[in-house]
């Protein structure tokens, strides 16, 4: 059988792979930040695309823990983000990538009856740090802002 040429997105998805140490800056207000740790685990799901696994510890929260699947849909051009948390969330977050480094991607939906917008931007800072902001509004308004730095662990 030959094996089929990945698209360049999935590709990309691929820099995810590996085991990732994590800051977190998780801004609540104008005048607080409070500040996180954890860890994440890549790996690939062959023509798939690339499971995550995410453990972080934010101070004055309950640690967290959330699964993401990234993959790239064919027919339609879009990166999917699916992700299931530890406070038993699932958003489908959907976008494109920017440049070889940047991928945005959003969700919209109903929590706790309220509307919500998440907008996520990665950055590949380096083969080694990766960069993500994710921003949560509540009816068009910012609600808080979360700044995530990944650093590869040594092998």
């Amino acid at each position: 059988m030959e094996s089929v040429q990945q698209p360049k997105e999935l590709e990309l998805l691929k820099q995810l792979i590996g085991e990732w140490a994590v800051g977190i800056a998780l801004k609540v207000s104008d005048d607080k930040i409070v500040s996180g740790c954890g860890e994440m685990s890549a790996v690939e799901i062959v023509d798939l695309g690339v499971n995550s696994e995410i453990n972080t510890q934010v101070e004055g929260y309950e640690d967290f823990y959330e699964n993401d699947f990234w993959s790239f849909d064919r027919a339609s051009g879009k990166v999917h983000l699916f992700s299931v948390t530890s406070e038993g969330e699932s958003h489908d977050h959907v976008g494109t990538w920017i440049d070889d480094r940047n991928l945005e991607l959003s969700w919209r939906g109903t929590f706790e009856d309220q509307e919500l917008e998440e907008k996520i931007r990665v950055r590949w800072v380096s083969k080694d740090q990766i960069d993500l902001k994710e921003t949560t509004l509540e009816l068009g308004k910012v609600k808080f802002t979360t700044d995530y730095v990944f650093k590869r662990k040594e092998g």
